[in-house]
C-alpha cells in the first residue's frame, strides 16, 4: 500500500513538474512578447512626436503663406484699380482724339455714348469705394 501511495505521489509530482516546465515556457514567450510590445510602443511614440512636430511646422508655414497671399491679393486689387483708371483715361483720350477727327454730325451720336460712358465711370468709382 505504501508503494502504491508512493507511486501515485511520484506520478503527481512528475505531472506537476511537466506543468511547471510548460508554464515556464509560456511565461518566457509572454515576457518576450511584452518586450517586443514595449519596443513597438516606443517606436509608435517616436512616430507620433515626429508627426506632431511636422503638423506644427505645417501650420506655421500655412500661416506665413496666408499672410503673403493676402498681401498679394491686396496688391493685385490695387493694380486692377489702377488698370481700370488707366483704361478709362485711355478711352477719354481716344474720345478727344476722335472728336478732332470726326465731322460734327457724328458728334451728337457720340455725346449719347459719352453720357453712357460717364455713367459707367461713376459706377466704376462707386465699386472702387465699396472695395
Amino acid at each position: 500500500m505504501e508503494l502504491a501511495l508512493d507511486i501515485v505521489i511520484i506520478i503527481m509530482i512528475a505531472v506537476m513538474i511537466s506543468f511547471a516546465v510548460i508554464l515556464n515556457a509560456k511565461l518566457k514567450n509572454f515576457r518576450n512578447a511584452q518586450n517586443e510590445m514595449a519596443a513597438l510602443v516606443a517606436q509608435l511614440n517616436g512616430a507620433i512626436s515626429k508627426a506632431q512636430s511636422s503638423v506644427e511646422t505645417l501650420k506655421r508655414t500655412a500661416q506665413t503663406e496666408e499672410g503673403r497671399l493676402k498681401d498679394l491679393v491686396i496688391k493685385s486689387r490695387h493694380l486692377a484699380d489702377e488698370l481700370a483708371i488707366i483704361t478709362e483715361s485711355g478711352s477719354h483720350l481716344a474720345d478727344r482724339i476722335e472728336r478732332g477727327l470726326v465731322p460734327v454730325e457724328r458728334l451728337d451720336d457720340e455725346i449719347d455714348a459719352e453720357t453712357e460712358y460717364e455713367e459707367e465711370s461713376e459706377m466704376l468709382e462707386t465699386l472702387k469705394k465699396v472695395r
